[in-house]
């Protein structure tokens, strides 16, 4: 299995003055999304890769995985069943510093609102919704997390 994730090596730190506080801003490699919209980017691939390297005791395959510093944030906060509310919570605060850096610094768009695809899966902690509302709150924009309504199941 890999090593345990070490945040400090994958965060540069910021001062931002209009906060007047230290923000985690997590190295990215935007990508271009095409679609039916006028502008979109992901921060980065969620998976570099992913290789079988056997069972574990009870059978299940496991996998020697690589995942660039956004893609890692993204699996702890959705799948990391060892850390607390706070950590999970904290992870998603790295997570809207780096997008809000990346909105005001790179795409430069006027944003509205911030509006999260519904969750696939029920969940305590919803880190769509978190990262949605931690992201609003950077822009000062509004937050919807009713305006769009899932219609059919989704595989996972």
């Amino acid at each position: 299995m890999g090593q345990p994730w070490n945040h400090a090596a994958l965060s540069s730190w910021l001062i931002v003055p209009a906060l007047s506080k230290l923000v985690a801003i997590v190295e990215t490699n935007p990508r271009t999304l095409r679609g039916p919209w006028a502008s979109g980017f992901a921060l980065d691939w969620h998976t570099l890769s992913s290789t079988p390297i056997g069972q574990n005791q009870f059978g299940h395959m496991m996998f020697d995985t690589k995942r660039p510093p956004v893609g890692q944030l993204l699996y702890e906060l959705k799948y990391g069943r060892t850390q607390t509310a706070a950590q999970k919570q904290e992870i998603a605060e790295q997570l809207a510093d780096t997008a809000a850096h990346f909105v005001q610094n790179t795409w430069r768009l006027a944003i509205d609102a911030i509006v999260p695809v519904p969750p696939s899966n029920a969940r305590t902690l919803q880190p769509v919704i978190v990262v949605a509302e931690a992201l609003a709150a950077r822009l000062r924009v509004a937050v919807c997390t009713g305006c769009l309504t899932k219609v059919k199941q989704t595989p996972n």
